[in-house]
């Protein structure tokens, strides 16, 4: 079956979800914007973070850093950086042989913070677990929790690399059509009131392409642009991309449930669907624009 929406007794808004993960997403947008860490690292980066902050019993280790000046934090990332190698490595051995300065293998800030004897032998023997769990808390906490600000992110710089204020995500915009807006009944609608989000699966790269020639094939001509978003990795993977539609009318056919993401299978590749959210509708959540975020 290629779709499959999950219901639940219990659903949560957006803006609740949203909120319930402040702290994650304050980090998060700390850690892309102040300290202009590539966004595919950063969701890798959170996804480490929670683990230790589950793993260890501490509610408030997240919190924590938020509450610490962006020097600390920057170091605090390095050692998880490191950790990430390590955990990049099927051998213990070859990735200590992959270190130029033995030194390295030190992660004090975390252990100090977690106020355990973790090294990095310790974490890598733990390894297939440790992957396991950061692939959960990517798919149920960081994806939906930072879509907004990843788009926010790419948004801006796409920003800066355009002076013409009739250029939206890199296409000039000569008509009211093309400039992302669109006449629904009266109603003037944004590319984002037109926009699904979509997520993909790590390890298994899909392309534009892909997505575009199924959601075509299945819904017909319904796709004006899509945006592939947090390319990282060595296989150079899209995380999620943005699909905007020609009309807002067709997000309930695509999005069956706006409280679960809506699951497709292209090509043998699991792709989840949720309606974007745009961010002037959720800004009481947003990050603090001290951040660097700009409302």
């Amino acid at each position: 079956m290629d779709s499959s929406s999950s219901s639940s007794s219990l659903s949560i808004t957006r803006e609740e979800f949203n909120a319930f993960h402040k702290f994650e997403r304050d980090l998060f947008t700390r850690i892309v914007i102040s300290l202009r860490r590539d966004i595919s690292l950063s969701f890798e980066i959170m996804c480490f973070l929670i683990y230790l902050e589950k793993s260890v019993f501490m509610s408030k280790l997240i919190f924590n850093l938020v509450s610490l000046p962006d020097l600390f934090i920057n170091s605090v990332v390095d050692e998880v950086v490191m950790c990430l190698r390590c955990l990049s490595y099927e051998n213990f051995p070859t990735f200590v042989a992959s270190l130029k300065n033995i030194n390295s293998l030190s992660i004090p800030w975390i252990r100090r913070m977690t106020r355990q004897n973790f090294t990095l032998e310790g974490i890598h023997q733990k390894r297939e677990d440790i992957l396991l769990e950061m692939k959960k808390h990517l798919t149920s906490i960081c994806y939906p929790a930072f879509e907004d600000i990843c788009v926010r992110f790419e948004m801006q710089n796409k920003e800066k690399m355009h002076t013409s204020s009739h250029f939206l995500c890199g296409q000039q915009a000569t008509t009211n059509h093309a400039a992302g807006t669109s006449n629904v009944e009266g109603q003037q609608l944004t590319a984002e009131d037109r926009t699904v989000f979509l997520t993909f699966s790590k390890g298994y790269p899909i392309s534009e392409v892909e997505v575009y020639e199924y959601f075509t094939r299945r819904f017909g001509d319904i796709v004006e642009a899509i945006h592939m978003g947090g390319v990282g990795g060595k296989d150079l993977q899209a995380l999620y991309a943005r699909m905007v539609l020609r009309s807002a009318a067709k997000i309930p056919e695509i999005v069956k449930d706006e409280a679960c993401p809506t699951k497709f299978t292209i090509n043998g590749k699991h792709v989840k669907a949720r309606k974007f959210i745009p961010i002037r509708k959720s800004v009481n959540n947003l990050p603090h624009p001290s951040f660097g975020v700009s409302l």
